[in-house]
Formats: C-alpha cells, sequence, structure tokens
C-alpha cells in the first residue's frame, strides 16, 4: 500500500508544496477468541479479539520517526508534543482537528435518549472524542489479513475466515 503524504514548509520566505511517498506494509491481525455474554439472550458465547504486540512508546516512536531526518530524538519529542499541545487548544475552542496522514479529531458527545427535548439535560450528556482515521490508514484496517492464534485453530496458517478455510 502506498502512503503519500503532502505538506507545505517555508523556505526563504516562500511556501513551498513538499511531497513524501512511502510503501505501508500489508497490516496483519493476531485474532483470538475470548468468552463474551450476550446481552439480549443472556448466553456465553465467543467473540473474536485483536492480540496485540503490545504498545509502542512514545520515546520510540520519537526516535524511529525521527531516524532518517536531521532531528535529534529530543527534537522529534518537542516537534510532536508542540503539535500535540496546538491540537488539544484547537479541540478546547470546538475546532475539529485535521492531523494530516494521520485522520481527524472531533469534539463529540454521548448522551441518553429522551422522548422531549426539554427532558434532555445537561447533566446526561458526556463530552468524548471522535477519531476518524484517513483514508490510507482506514483502508490498511479494512484489508488486514486476520490469523487466528489461539489454540483452537493452532495448525491453521490460512486467512480469512472459517466459512473461506472450509
Amino acid at each position: 500500500m502506498n502512503l503519500r503524504i503532502q505538506y507545505t514548509s517555508v523556505v526563504n520566505g516562500y511556501k513551498q508544496l513538499n511531497k513524501w511517498q512511502g510503501t505501508m506494509s500489508k497490516l496483519k491481525l493476531k485474532i483470538t477468541r475470548r468468552k463474551q455474554l450476550n446481552l439480549s439472550t443472556k448466553k456465553i458465547g465467543y467473540v473474536g479479539r485483536v492480540l496485540t504486540n503490545g504498545t509502542a512508546s512514545y520515546e520510540d516512536i520519537a526516535a524511529e520517526a525521527g531516524e532518517n531526518t536531521t532531528l535529534h530524538k529530543a527534537e522529534m519529542k518537542l516537534a510532536i508534543e508542540l503539535f500535540i499541545e496546538e491540537a488539544a487548544k484547537m479541540l478546547k475552542q470546538g475546532y475539529i482537528v485535521d492531523m494530516g496522514p494521520l485522520g481527524k479529531l472531533y469534539p463529540s458527545c454521548t448522551s441518553v435518549w429522551t422522548e422531549k427535548a426539554e427532558d434532555l439535560k445537561l447533566s446526561d450528556i458526556k463530552p468524548s472524542l471522535y477519531y476518524r482515521p484517513a483514508e490510507e490508514i482506514a483502508s490498511a484496517i479494512r484489508s488486514a489479513n486476520l490469523v487466528w492464534v489461539d489454540s483452537l485453530h493452532a495448525k491453521d496458517k490460512g486467512q480469512g475466515t472459517d466459512d473461506e478455510r472450509q
């Protein structure tokens, strides 16, 4: 999958459009089964869950992001922190924050349902944040290869659903 990023920089007082194009490798999601209660039937069943490889730390991401640049890890961290600080400021002012190739952050809320408008109270509303990934990231998730990692399918090295393998 190709990843194309466009950004604007200022060189000698002039704005210029910069483009970077790289290749995003195919996403592979490890799937396992977990017991879960079905709230409508009250029966215990199974759902598929992603088994991650852990958490990529902020420190590691900053170091990797600055790997092929002239930026030191500390400078990369500072740039990220300044970006996040400004994004938070814009969110607090009620703006949708466009983070370029990462996607957008939207101020949002959840609330209870009421039959009449006058029955809805501010105490029934909880602020939240909605994230919508950019198309490249959303596409990577949609087209991910799924691989079983639980003992039921330990011998199964295939991809796709159970129905596709039978």
